[in-house]
């Protein structure tokens, strides 16, 4: 046994020398989340910016700066501001891993007054942030502010009104302000002056007085002011009248026909007056058509919902309508026409002789 022992040890140590690689071999460690071959990763060094304090003749300006942290090149497809007070420059589209680009942001503060807070969207290629929100604020520093600059009323056509608007005067000064009296250049539109805080808060009432008609008519009220920067306050009234009972879609356009099925389709009607609107009895002057009335805001909104039967096609030169009673005195029926393009007719094709034409 002894004399066995030398060869044994050798067989047993060329067993382990090959069979090492495979028991005593460790496994490669994962590589780390962002650094897998060919991904990009964008990475913002700020996401919010304020502009702090500005003035509504300030231009606003920032470079958002973005950098490549992934191993592939890193794609800005798209920049898009949340509205058109805010525009995004010419950014840089393409970012090799480990450079940086920029995504220059402009904000117009022009007709804004306080606080402003705007985003913009950023879509890239990065799979794990397809898509990155941008903010951007600042705070609007007028000398007087007024709001709202428009008073606007919606009158009613064929029905009185007295409806007052309110347009609040804020100073930001440090010295008091003082306000003459406010001067119409509008008859219809009466004006009153009240002072809330002596020297930096007043609230101009504004009362349309006019008869309604299908006129809308517009007018300035201006108010002269103590302050050197701003010595005159313009403030515009505007009348848009628009109807006590309105239907729409009106015409009602029907798609082309014949129609292989039922086809249904919806008119709405609003009630813009004052006193609650019922409608009953409705017709179509066209032989299956069906209608229901349906109340979606009882006595301000409702549907009239149309079923034209499978086969409809109005006839060439055929006038159809549709007609509602109301509840308004003014306007006792409402009538909407209904028009259908033609059927187009299949163009023949001409049959080619054998042989050719003689």
């Amino acid at each position: 046994m002894t004399h066995l022992s030398p060869w044994i040890g050798r067989v047993i140590g060329l067993a382990l020398t090959i069979a090492s690689p495979s028991i005593f071999a460790q496994a490669a460690p994962a590589p780390a989340p962002g650094t897998q071959p060919g991904v990009p990763r964008i990475q913002f060094s700020e996401t919010t910016f304020d502009f702090g304090k500005v003035k509504p003749t300030d231009t606003l300006k920032h470079d958002f700066i973005v950098t490549n942290t992934g191993t592939a090149m890193l794609e800005i497809t798209a920049v898009q501001p949340g509205c058109g007070c805010t525009t995004a420059g010419a950014w840089d589209k393409q970012i090799e891993p480990g450079k940086t680009g920029k995504i220059p942001i402009q904000l117009n503060p022009t007709s804004f007054s306080g606080p402003v807070s705007k985003g913009v969207n950023v879509s890239c290629n990065d799979p794990a942030q397809p898509s990155q929100y941008l903010h951007i604020q600042a705070t609007v520093w007028r000398p007087i502010d007024v709001q709202p600059q428009y008073a606007y009323f919606m009158p009613v056509l064929g029905e009185e009104t007295n409806e007052t608007k309110i347009v609040r005067i804020v100073s930001n000064m440090d010295e008091d302000l003082k306000l003459e009296a406010p001067h119409s250049g509008s008859p219809l539109f009466k004006t009153e002056l009240k002072t809330v805080r002596a020297g930096k808060e007043f609230e101009l009432q504004i009362t349309y007085l006019g008869a309604i008609s299908n006129a809308s008519p517009q007018g300035n009220i201006s108010i002269n002011t103590s302050a050197a920067v701003m010595p005159v306050l313009n403030i515009n009234a505007v009348a848009m009248t628009q109807p006590a009972v309105v239907a729409f879609p009106s015409p009602l356009a029907l798609p082309p026909g014949p129609f292989k099925a039922e086809y249904t389709c919806p008119v709405t009607v609003r009630n813009n007056s004052r006193e609650p609107l019922k409608l009953s009895a409705p017709t179509v002057n066209v032989d299956g058509v069906k209608v229901t009335i349906q109340e979606s805001d009882p006595g301000r909104m409702m549907n009239l919902n149309l079923t034209f039967p499978a086969g409809f096609q109005l006839k060439t030169g055929q006038s159809a309508e549709l007609a509602v009673n109301t509840s308004h005195p003014k306007n006792p029926v409402l009538r909407i026409a209904i028009t259908q393009p033609e059927p187009v007719l299949p163009v023949s094709q001409p049959v080619a002789t054998p042989g050719g034409a003689k």
